[in-house]
């Protein structure tokens, strides 16, 4: 009878392994930039089939991919990516653009030059970590500001920095336009008229060399985010 039953609790134990390596076989492997992790991982919760996704900074997941992670598909942003990213993923499209804002949570008008010469505490993504980051320390080069003291505050990523302006930790900082209706309403922040003239452009990028079965099943989910492009990009 013992033997029995340790034979009926390994084979339960084999079929539970087998059926959850199905499972991860058949479910999509999703690296996501974090600017969009919100909105695109209710829609991948509400999709016919199961969605895996690592959301992070753009340059982060890039790199995780140099260093041999293999995801089916991957969702960043396309800016100055390392040409070592692309030989194992190939471009399929470009998914739509976001400029950058400055902004404030103060009455009166303010610009990026008031704050560069007050030397006030500005919020922005690590340059190193993010192309938000990036693009943001162009920006401050482009207008010579140079914040002492430790006032230039980085936060790891896009979506860490709204984290931050939420906290209330910095009252100005430079962010993608779209996360602006991630900001409490509560703290009063504003949009400055600084025109930056900087913009982001959000990529897909599919493995090469995937199964024509597994493919079709990337592209089948991304036709599914552009169509429901209207409830991420608000």
């Amino acid at each position: 009878m013992n033997k029995y039953l340790k034979n009926l609790l390994l084979l339960c134990i084999c079929l539970i392994f087998v059926s959850c390596k199905n499972d991860n076989q058949n479910g999509l492997n999703i690296f996501l930039a974090s600017s969009l992790s919100i909105q695109v991982e209710k829609l991948a919760d509400e999709y016919s089939k199961n969605i895996n996704i690592d959301s992070s900074g753009s340059y982060d997941l890039a790199n995780k991919i140099i260093l041999g992670a293999a995801p089916d598909l991957a969702l960043i942003a396309n800016y100055n990516i390392k040409n070592s990213f692309t030989k194992n993923f190939e471009f399929y499209e470009n998914y739509f653009d976001n400029e950058l804002v400055l902004i404030h949570n103060k009455d009166k008008k303010i610009n990026l030059n008031y704050i560069c010469t007050n030397n006030l505490k500005l919020g922005i993504a690590d340059p190193t970590r993010a192309p938000l980051g990036e693009l943001s320390n162009e920006i401050l080069k482009e207008n010579r500001c140079n914040l002492q003291n430790n006032n230039l505050k980085v936060a790891s990523n896009a979506s860490a920095l709204i984290n931050m302006v939420n906290l209330n930790y910095v009252d100005y900082a430079i962010i993608y336009k779209d996360d602006f209706s991630k900001i409490n309403n509560n703290l009063n922040f504003l949009i400055s008229n600084d025109k930056f003239d900087k913009k982001m452009t959000y990529t897909f990028f599919i493995k090469n060399n995937l199964k024509s079965d597994r493919k079709k099943e990337v592209i089948d989910f991304i036709n599914y985010l552009k169509i429901q492009k209207k409830y991420i990009i608000k």
